[in-house]
């Protein structure tokens, strides 16, 4: 059968009809990927000496938590001293001259802007930062799933539809997932669309970078 004869072309077009059914006889069952909700780099805002490092890699934080300490001693001096100067002439701005230093102070505390986990320690105590990167955080409550589907279920899934996840060895069990983003566009080389659905992971009992497999209703 010779290459863009009629029958060839038949019988392509017969194959390719044949895999879109049983992609879409599976009831929408599709291979996926579990990411964290959020990853994020913290680095710190200002250039300084690292006094302190609390956390490590593998450790559970919350929005808020100090991670690190730069030293401020300097600043804590200066602001002592202008602060001094300023009362004895003008109390605003005395108290102008205190917000100062605390917030430059603030500056060389370094939070944890999510609820997350530590993925990576960047620096330890003693090392001098130039505003570098110092962690990396991954939020893991709510999971986020990643799917490529076919197109011919585009308009079959929608945004807030639930869904059964399955993800691979060695977590367990099917969860319930909603979606959340469905794209527009369609990717023409690949044929296929995108989908981001939410999985609730309370208890941190699901990791981040398994693959998985998703059934729609």
């Amino acid at each position: 059968m010779r290459s863009g004869s009629p029958a060839a072309v038949l019988f392509v077009a017969l194959a390719l009809s044949s895999f879109v059914g049983v992609a879409v006889s599976f009831g929408g069952e599709l291979n996926c990927l579990i990411e964290p909700h959020v990853a994020v780099t913290v680095t710190a805002p200002v250039g300084g000496l690292i006094t302190s490092v609390e956390v490590d890699r593998g450790d559970l934080v919350k929005e808020g938590q100090v991670l690190a300490m730069l030293d401020s001693s300097l600043e804590r001096a200066v602001g002592s001293i202008n602060h001094a100067q300023a009362e004895l002439t003008n109390k605003q701005m005395a108290s102008l001259e205190l917000q100062r230093t605390n917030a430059e102070i603030a500056l060389r505390t370094i939070r944890s802007p999510i609820n997350g986990v530590v993925v990576e320690r960047l620096m330890h105590p003693g090392e001098f930062t130039k505003q570098e990167r110092l962690f990396r955080l991954a939020q893991l409550d709510p999971l986020r799933v990643e799917v490529f589907a076919p197109a011919a279920l585009h308009g079959k899934v929608t945004v807030g539809m639930h869904a059964q996840v399955r993800p691979e060895a060695p977590a367990t069990g099917v969860y319930s997932a909603k979606v959340t983003v469905v794209d527009r566009v369609i990717d023409a080389a690949s044929g296929t669309f995108g989908i981001r659905l939410q999985l609730p992971n309370p208890d941190y009992k699901l990791p981040a970078g398994l693959k998985c497999t998703v059934r729609f209703p």
